[in-house]
């Protein structure tokens, strides 16, 4: 086989042919780069550690209340605005999972354990999804809390972004 390769390698060289030898050329460049590619020109920003990819819980409470604040506040009568938000449970996440199972003629075995792969800071399982918590209720306290139709407006409004009933919602007027 060796021969074969020398043979071929030799009448390459030997033949006059510029379009052969460009061939060659690029096949050694292209062969080349695929090895350099696998030696370690990893790009180290595209990965996130399991920490940054899991959202805070009170970092999404925030902001989940600064954005409904600056909704509420927006409304007509509601004025001086301020919102708290509770949430059911923090984030459930759901990793890929390998199934074995083994059945003999007078039993069955299966073994589930997670898929796992290796990470700039270690071995990590693989993230499917993630769910976000749910809001379990809203307090709203403004200005303007004590007129009926506004205090209807809002509770719709949170009713609606949340899909939550309305008795999970409170509207009060701020003490002056």
């Amino acid at each position: 086989m060796e021969n074969k390769w020398l043979s071929s390698f030799k009448y390459i060289l030997k033949n006059d042919s510029k379009k052969v030898k460009i061939i060659v050329a690029v096949g050694l460049i292209g062969i080349v780069l695929i090895f350099f590619s696998d030696i370690g020109f990893s790009d180290s920003g595209t990965e996130n550690s399991s920490d940054e990819q899991s959202i805070n819980y009170s970092e999404y409470t925030d902001e989940l209340e600064d954005k409904l604040t600056a909704i509420i506040s927006e409304m007509s009568g509601v004025g001086e605005c301020s919102v708290m938000i509770t949430l059911e449970n923090s984030t459930e996440s759901v990793y890929a999972t390998d199934s074995e199972e083994k059945t003999d003629d007078d039993s069955s075995d299966k073994k589930d354990s997670y898929v796992i792969y290796d990470s700039q800071n270690g071995e990590q399982p693989v993230l499917i999804k993630e769910y976000f918590p749910k809001v379990q209720g809203v307090s709203v306290v403004c200005s303007g809390g004590d007129d009926i139709a506004v205090k209807e407006k809002i509770i719709q409004t949170v009713t609606a972004l949340f899909n939550i009933s309305s008795n999970r919602v409170s509207v009060s007027k701020i003490k002056t």
